[in-house]
């Protein structure tokens, strides 16, 4: 699979909240970090629990793809973040408001699934 097709296939397994699609893009012992927020997890298990969890504070949320760059095994995906706060998570905007971001991605392969990711928060 070329990497506009497996980043693609990332971001609309995301968008569509299918956990159990998005989770097959990983390996069990995947890591995943965002230092903005200090997150930090290893296992797939333990990465697509916090995604669900995340699920209630923004239900509505969206990937929309700027950039895809590839090299090698490593992937880097530029993309909006936009959803609708639902009000249960005490770092995002009260009901109702919108939460948007940029970020860039960066993926390591091993084989077809994410070995790692590292999230970088970014301006619009």
């Amino acid at each position: 699979m070329n990497s506009d097709t497996f980043v693609h296939a990332w971001a609309n397994a995301y968008n569509d909240q299918d956990f159990h699609r998005f989770g097959e893009l990983y390996t069990d012992d995947t890591t995943y970090e965002c230092g903005p927020f200090g997150l930090a997890f290893t296992g797939r298990d333990a990465f697509v629990r916090h995604l669900r969890e995340y699920a209630g504070a923004v239900p509505d949320r969206k990937f929309t793809i700027r950039r895809i760059i590839a090299d090698g095994d490593a992937i880097a995906v530029e993309y909006g973040f936009a959803g609708t706060s639902s009000g249960a998570h005490p770092g995002l905007p009260p009901a109702g408001e919108p939460v948007t971001a940029g970020f860039c991605s960066v993926l390591r392969l091993r084989g077809d699934r994410i070995a790692s990711q590292t999230d970088y928060l970014g301006g619009q």
